[in-house]
């Protein structure tokens, strides 16, 4: 059997795309590795939304830059932003990068993606399991985007909110009741338009495995 590692280590997160239609085969194959994916009990509590209509898409990104912007701005306020990037040289490019991030711009590339695909949970079905199997879901549709040639992105932040998350039920006619469906993301796919040169560095395995015990990282 062929070692899945390698799509592991080269797939990125990628949140530009060109506008390109994605072929329904593909968005076919990006669903069908979703629904494969482990689920407890064997209770499928996933179901997905596939949203291709630019003003729907524009609602999202809407509703994605003023929930991102109003979490980032208080990172700011703290000072966590400009810590983040210390690093930066260049004054005036800092100073667009935090302007970036605090303005929810970061989080709005949803409207430029051919493809945006919401994940939720039938919440009467296997509620318990219902986060879990999602993002094992969730995690299944990034993996096999990258393996077509596909850029893909799992997008959180702008439905973390009780808020927010009624908000993006109401964009796509989700019933909006406590104990009926869950939104756990969505995944905005398209054909790259971006190469993400230097991925950000992974930990090293020492710092992150113990063996029999916690704390010890002597292997028997």
């Amino acid at each position: 059997m062929q070692d899945i590692i390698d799509v592991l280590i080269s797939r990125k997160s990628i949140r530009r795309y060109k506008p390109d239609p994605v072929p329904d085969e593909m968005i076919d194959k990006i669903l069908e590795a979703a629904r494969w994916a482990p689920t407890g009990e064997n209770y499928q509590p996933w179901r997905f939304i596939v949203i291709t209509d630019p003003e729907t898409k524009n609602k999202i990104g809407d509703l994605a830059r003023v929930g991102s912007g109003s979490r980032m701005t208080a990172w700011y306020c703290m000072g966590e932003m400009q810590k983040r990037f210390e690093k930066i040289q260049d004054p005036d490019k800092r100073a667009r990068v935090l302007e970036f991030m605090y303005s929810g711009e970061v989080s709005e590339f949803a409207r430029h993606a051919p493809v945006v695909i919401a994940v939720i949970g039938d919440l009467q079905v296997g509620s318990v399991d219902v986060p879990y199997d999602l993002s094992a879901a969730t995690e299944n549709m990034l993996l096999e985007a990258h393996s077509l040639g596909l850029g893909a992105c799992w997008v959180h932040g702008p439905v973390a909110t009780s808020r927010d998350a009624i908000k993006f039920k109401k964009i796509l006619g989700i019933p909006t009741g406590m104990n009926e469906y869950k939104v756990i993301c969505y995944v905005a796919v398209g054909f790259p338009a971006e190469e993400r040169k230097h991925p950000r560095p992974k930990l090293p395995m020492e710092d992150l495995v113990y063996w029999e015990k916690f704390g010890n990282k002597e292997r028997p």
